[in-house]
């Protein structure tokens, strides 16, 4: 999801590319249903999404890496040290205060979580857009 509304906010932006993996993705496996259907009720798009697994390679090809949980974090530093100054936790764009540790992983769930989880994404990443982090990176 929070790939779809990423790309939709920087659809405008040239040389902007976005794209998702996880730290334990099934390479190939759709967006749940209830991602689509969250998406959807949003005006995105993510039924082409595929999951793939994240790793060495798109870790260094990243200019900025934004994960949902400081496990996550850790994950990628595991794999890649020297990515720590572009890794960044997304909940922490979640209030002024930044005290947010993680958002919560709707897999398994019902729609109503995914459509809290949609909107704790949007909300999130909207926060990191406006942020001096990424305007000043896009300098």
């Amino acid at each position: 999801m929070a790939e779809g509304i990423l790309r939709a906010l920087l659809k405008e932006m040239h040389g902007v590319n976005v794209s998702s993996a996880g730290t334990h993705a099934l390479t190939g496996n759709p967006a749940t249903e209830y991602a689509v259907i969250a998406a959807a009720e949003n005006g995105i798009d993510i039924s082409g999404h595929r999951a793939r697994m994240i790793g060495e390679e798109i870790i260094r090809a990243s200019g900025i890496i934004l994960c949902m949980e400081p496990y996550h974090i850790e994950h990628i530093l595991e794999i890649d040290i020297t990515a720590d100054l572009k890794t960044l936790n997304l909940a922490e764009f979640s209030s002024p205060a930044n005290i947010r540790k993680k958002i919560s992983d709707p897999y398994g769930c019902s729609l109503r979580e995914y459509r809290e989880c949609f909107k704790d994404i949007d909300f999130c990443i909207r926060n990191f857009l406006a942020s001096e982090y990424y305007l000043e990176s896009r300098q």
